[in-house]
């Protein structure tokens, strides 16, 4: 029997080519949206050499925010397999190009700031006309875009629970059809980080919270990944972090990962993020994938093949020490496995269910069949 990925693959392979919907994917798609504000007062201050002075901070979890956003559970191991660690850590490096540095003294520390995230259900996932009003209002505010003119002044039931909400006015359907790109990714699932900075000393000292500055970024989920892209995202919102983004703002997603921290080198193996070592066509098989055909392009065009329903699809390939990493964006399929002479050994998954796998280099006069690998 075909695995849910094999399926999908045969219907795209019947698609005449340019017309694959699964690939194509919009403008707006391709960005991350960010909303920054600046609260009681705040400003940066400046040395003398102009950069920023440095504001010593401490991080506070608050958690994933999706059960206090009424979504509807659904299944992305992209996003369940990101814990706040692993978000802190990410979010630490644009922090610190702003000049924002962590603290382990309360007496110095300037920043509390609170880390929330969450994927939002769109109101495409819904059929009622009146609750994908509803829903649209509250993820609007949630991710920044209540300052666009589609939602700007509109009233939320989800906020005003006193209120008798009739929908939305004649204007308002007539903004909605007038600004309709920021309607398309407010009704799409989004991920999203909330960074809410507080005055820590106010905080320790006095039990109050003090909003200084909030910064609110997301990324529409389709043929994303919530953990390869969060750092290019996280990157993206650096600029405003502190400051006051006058509405909503758009900065691309460039194609490829931001790699965090330094990789180490192993004795006798492929240097880091070089694939020139093992540059070629390598195949696999796996009792859940069957045979798999990976192509390692030094030039970054790389590729993961499925030879029986004649699928390929583009691949974004990590090289660290002895150690290989291969994503398929948007298809949740990865493979992690380690170099060992002519072969690379490790994990095919897709969407947290793998099975061991083996890559044999092939030659090239080697013929189709697996039986030609060494």
């Amino acid at each position: 029997m075909k695995t849910p990925l094999v399926m999908l693959c045969a219907v795209m392979s019947a698609a005449p080519a340019g017309a694959n919907p699964f690939f194509a994917l919009s403008d707006s798609e391709q960005m991350t949206a960010v909303a920054s504000k600046a609260y009681n007062g705040y400003v940066r201050t400046k040395n003398a050499d102009g950069t920023y002075k440095t504001e010593p901070y401490a991080f506070g979890n608050g958690g994933d925010l999706g059960e206090y956003t009424g979504y509807l559970p659904m299944s992305d191991p992209t996003f369940d397999a990101v814990d706040f660690s692993s978000i802190a850590h990410i979010v630490a490096v644009p922090l610190a190009k702003q000049n924002y540095v962590p603290s382990f003294d309360p007496k110095a520390t300037k920043l509390f700031i609170m880390v929330y995230w969450g994927l939002t259900t769109g109101a495409r996932n819904i059929l009622d006309g009146y609750g994908q009003d509803v829903l649209n209002f509250a993820n609007a505010k949630l991710l920044g875009f209540d300052t666009e003119p589609p939602f700007d002044g509109m009233t939320n039931p989800m906020e005003d629970a006193g209120a008798f909400f009739w929908g939305p006015s004649y204007r308002e359907n007539f903004m909605r059809k007038m600004h309709q790109a920021t309607m398309s990714q407010v009704e799409v699932n989004r991920y999203y980080v909330i960074l809410r900075a507080y005055d820590f000393q106010t905080a320790w000292k006095e039990k109050k919270l003090k909003l200084l500055w909030e910064t609110r970024f997301s990324l529409g989920q389709r043929l994303h990944d919530f953990g390869r892209d969060l750092p290019v995202m996280a990157q993206s919102a650096g600029a405003y972090f502190g400051h006051d983004s006058y509405g909503l703002v758009y900065r691309p997603v460039p194609e490829g990962r931001v790699e965090i921290g330094q990789a180490t080198v192993v004795e006798d193996s492929v240097s880091s993020g070089d694939v020139s070592g093992i540059a070629g066509d390598w195949r696999g098989k796996s009792p859940a994938f069957s045979q798999i055909v990976v192509h390692f392009d030094k030039g970054g065009a790389s590729t993961v093949g499925y030879p029986m329903e004649h699928w390929t699809a583009p691949a974004t390939v990590t090289v660290a020490g002895s150690d290989v990493t291969i994503w398929v964006p948007g298809w949740g399929l990865s493979f992690h496995g380690k170099i060992k002479a002519k072969r690379i050994t490790g994990t095919l998954a897709q969407y947290g269910h793998g099975s061991s796998m083996t890559l044999f280099r092939e030659s090239a006069a080697a013929a189709p069949g697996l039986g030609n690998n060494p």
